[in-house]
């Protein structure tokens, strides 16, 4: 008789040819940490803040099931001359037991047609590359099993393509504002974000067996603020997806106490708040270690609780981020110097991390 793990192996491909099969109904992976991997989102987000960041971030989903759902980002993002800023991300996912594998970077041009001390408002483009390959040694098929025996046949079936490459492109705006209070209020600083992320731009190829299958486009809302008050920080935040027939609604908020943080968030299948339509709650701790030459290192663990009907065989996921943040560093620091590159905003201290 077939066994467990063929039946996992065969229910997965079973899935794989649907979703290709299809006009790629599926929706892009999403991490509970959005706010820690804002260029994924939006690539506006780039080196939005002060001098270089370098982010990494895992994700691994579903651990009960046979397999590994694992995803992996990497990103860089720096500073540069004239307003501009520069970036790269790369990317890597697995699903199932090394079945299906997604691999690809995408490079970063950021600009500020608008900044001043207070204020910027960036524009960003990414493009780059994204590979797929399927591994059919590893799949079983149904001519493949024999009644008493088990996978002992050869199976008949094909598949003409087990790998595919296309290009991709995305587009996004974001602005950032930033007060100090002078005076006696409730709060003594406060720092606002806000952007529009818009991917798959050119609606790429993305199938094993249909070439007719295209990638949708997907549009991402989000924004953010922190606010000081007595030495604590409030950090509530939101981000909404949009790609084909799929949303997804990401709400919820962070309080930092350094060197500590401890986030609450859940995920809606909408942006209509329903009791029926809760997906899962997050709840994330983290914590920031001071380091050498005005760098910090800023370690987060967050645990998705599924809600869902999912509930009962995902048993949620987990996800980790590393951001390391080297304050004021640039690229071409000495030309930076000059009154006609001199930068102009700059993001509040308090807020450097976050």
């Amino acid at each position: 008789m077939m066994g467990i793990k063929n039946i996992a192996r065969f229910t997965l491909f079973i899935g794989i040819y649907c979703v290709s099969s299809l006009k790629s109904l599926g929706q892009d992976t999403n991490f509970s940490q959005f706010y820690n991997n804002p260029t994924y989102y939006n690539p506006a987000m780039n080196a939005i803040g002060n001098g270089f960041t370098i982010r990494t971030n895992g994700r691994s989903l579903w651990s009960p099931i046979p397999g590994r759902f694992n995803t992996f980002t990497a990103s860089i993002e720096m500073e540069a001359i004239n307003k501009t800023s520069f970036g790269a991300l790369g990317f890597s996912d697995v699903a199932g037991q090394a079945l299906l594998r997604t691999n690809g970077g995408y490079l970063y041009y950021t600009y500020r047609p608008i900044e001043t001390k207070n204020f910027i408002l960036q524009a960003g483009l990414s493009g780059g590359f994204i590979n797929k390959t399927l591994d059919i040694s590893k799949l079983v098929f149904s001519d493949q099993l024999d009644e008493v025996y088990g996978n002992v046949k050869t199976s008949a079936y094909n598949i003409p393509n087990n790998s595919t490459l296309y290009p991709d492109f995305s587009n996004g705006i974001a602005l950032r504002y930033n007060k100090i209070s002078n005076r006696q209020m409730l709060y003594q600083k406060m720092m606002c974000t806000f952007g529009v992320g818009l991917h798959h731009l050119t609606k790429p190829k993305d199938a094993f067996i249909n070439d007719n299958s295209r990638l949708p486009m997907k549009l991402v809302v989000h924004g953010n603020l922190n606010i000081l008050i007595n030495h604590l920080i409030y950090a509530p935040g939101f981000i909404f997806e949009h790609q084909n027939q799929f949303q997804t609604f990401t709400i919820g908020a962070s309080i930092v106490n350094k060197p500590f943080t401890f986030g609450l968030w859940y995920r809606n299948r909408s942006a209509k708040t329903s009791l029926t339509q809760f997906d899962s709650f997050i709840v994330s701790t983290g914590i920031l270690v001071p380091m050498k030459k005005a760098s910090d290192l800023r370690i987060t663990y967050s645990y998705d609780m599924t809600i869902s009907r999912l509930k009962t065989a995902s048993y949620g996921s987990s996800e980790i981020s590393l951001i390391f943040d080297f304050d004021n560093r640039m690229l071409f620091k000495g030309i930076q110097r000059k009154n006609k590159n001199k930068k102009m905003y700059q993001c509040p201290q308090d807020f450097n991390g976050l």
